[in-house]
């Protein structure tokens, strides 16, 4: 497997995030890094659990931290991968740890929910200030780019950088049984309309039952999907998976026809990057950066958070014009090649390599 960014330049950065064992989108990004950058650097500094696990991946973490920004010369930068909430005051402290030792500091923003955080928040000043004290804030869309310019963020440390997508490792098979075939993988919650998309199938369970067939993968945040599933009759084309990683997502991309993830709030996530790549059609909602990438009647269809009749037409429409997913399919593929490791790696070896010349 080829690196992209080489020890000259990797042995200069270290890396600070949610721990490669936790599920979810930032990890994803993180295992992407490890996979193509040469000898990267990498402290964990969160794992899910109890708060004592918690507590003592923070703390072991700012002590190592520390130590090598005290020891290790050669670290001249440090990229923080973090969220909202409590990641980003977590963020926070190593964030003026670096600084005290004049270390560049990145900040990589991959909270879908940031939006939300900051308006609730009573200490916007300090939020603003805290990120304004980095050399770089990443962010993964233009519309967050611009969100953030909104807040205050001065825009010479914005820095626009694609998630990444491997491509694909195998090629969607023709299934043959005259169904369509439906995939959504994500966390079970409300957050990502899981219990929308059931509800819209179910509300018009009639007509789905014998046309299609719904794989649901992802860990449980709310709701008991297994009992909703039960419950509401849907066991016959419905069912879901737990956790899908491994061959078996690379089964579940070849296997479907078309991706649905129909969140309230995304930055971009993997799973619609990784669902394009396998040449499918989307169907999802014009948060985040996700209209950057997928235009109704080009590569997918936009719906509303929440608006179950929206999501129930979408799913008949591809029912009832199969020759669309193929065309649409195409389109995908062709729109995440910027997100290959290539052009993004390209593109952070440039971002480190002006902040190294920075005074």
């Amino acid at each position: 497997m080829g690196k992209y960014i080489n020890k000259s330049i990797s042995s200069k950065v270290l890396f600070l995030g949610v721990s490669m064992k936790t599920k979810g989108g930032m990890t994803a990004v993180l295992v992407s890094y490890k996979k193509y950058i040469d000898g990267m650097r990498f402290i964990p500094t969160w794992k899910l659990g109890n708060k004592a696990v918690k507590a003592w991946y923070a703390v072991q973490a700012l002590v190592r931290t520390w130590w090598l920004c005290q020891f290790d010369h050669n670290i001249k930068i440090i990229h923080i991968h973090g969220a909202a909430n409590a990641s980003f005051y977590r963020c926070r402290m190593f964030i003026r740890l670096a600084k005290r030792f004049g270390k560049k500091i990145i900040l990589h923003e991959h909270a879908a929910d940031f939006v939300e955080f900051y308006n609730a928040t009573t200490d916007k000043t300090e939020i603003v200030r805290t990120i304004n004290t980095c050399d770089c804030l990443i962010v993964l869309s233009n519309s967050w780019k611009e969100y953030f310019l909104s807040i205050g963020i001065e825009e010479r440390k914005i820095r626009v950088l694609n998630n990444i997508v491997s491509p694909p490792k195998a090629e969607s098979r023709p299934h043959g049984d005259g169904k369509l075939h439906l995939l959504y993988m994500g966390e079970i919650s409300n957050r990502k309309g899981t219990f929308d998309l059931l509800k819209a199938i179910s509300d018009n369970k009639d007509y789905f039952k014998d046309k299609l067939l719904l794989r649901i993968g992802g860990n449980e945040v709310d709701g008991d999907i297994k009992t909703y599933i039960r419950e509401h009759g849907l066991n016959g084309f419905v069912s879901y998976e737990g956790w899908i990683s491994g061959q078996k997502k690379t089964e579940c991309l070849t296997w479907e026809d078309v991706y649905i993830l129909p969140s309230y709030n995304e930055g971009l996530p993997i799973a619609i990057l990784e669902a394009m790549s396998y040449s499918h059609p989307v169907i999802s909602t014009p948060v985040g950066g996700i209209p950057e990438v997928l235009k109704s009647g080009e590569n997918g269809i936009l719906v509303q958070p929440g608006n179950t009749e929206e999501i129930a037409a979408s799913i008949r429409h591809y029912i009832e014009q199969p020759a669309t997913i193929a065309i649409e399919g195409k389109v995908s593929r062709e729109k995440v090649k910027a997100f290959y490791p290539e052009a993004v790696f390209s593109e952070l070896e440039r971002i480190y390599t002006q902040l190294m010349t920075l005074q």
